[in-house]
């Protein structure tokens, strides 16, 4: 009898503890340290999330091949450094080397004072085209053309 007390009381105290922190407008406290694991705000220990994988960087995620979004006749694909696009009229693929940068490389926007950030602007220097990356991930890709200022997305194909 005296063992179902005890363990009636943990089991108590174990809930009253997980809705405190459940409760607490502050979600760092639910964060884990480091991000091998992500906890949702609010959510219990069973529901946490955890990272398969390491994120990658934008050079790694840009490589494959890619389709506008609204011209779907429009593809472009990133191997190693060169870039290579492809649309409606096109016969071949036209290619050209690309340089992944925290500023643009060509020489129109290399003294433009746009923020740096590490790897998000595609410089093409050849052609003296840049596109700063809006978003990047494993399925969508978002550039803003510095010539311009038009947004470009596309979605990666297999």
């Amino acid at each position: 009898m005296k063992n179902k007390i005890v363990l009636g009381s943990l089991v108590f105290i174990a809930c009253l503890f997980l809705n405190s922190c459940k409760n607490k407008k502050d979600s760092s406290l639910m964060q884990p340290k480091d991000s091998t694991s992500l906890a949702l705000p609010g959510a219990a220990i069973s529901d946490t999330i955890f990272a398969a994988a390491p994120e990658k960087s934008n050079a790694a995620l840009l490589q494959g091949k890619w389709q506008h979004s609204s011209d779907t006749s429009n593809y472009l694909r990133f191997e190693q450094n060169v870039r290579k696009e492809i649309g409606m009229g096109m016969d071949k693929w036209d290619e050209e080397i690309f340089v992944l940068s925290d500023r643009c490389m060509n020489e129109s926007n290399k003294n433009n004072q746009e923020k740096r950030e590490k790897d998000s602007y595609i410089s093409c220097i050849a052609s003296d085209l840049c596109w700063y990356i809006l978003t990047l991930d494993s399925v969508n890709l978002s550039v803003s053309y510095m010539g311009r200022g038009n947004t470009l997305t596309y979605r990666r194909v297999r």
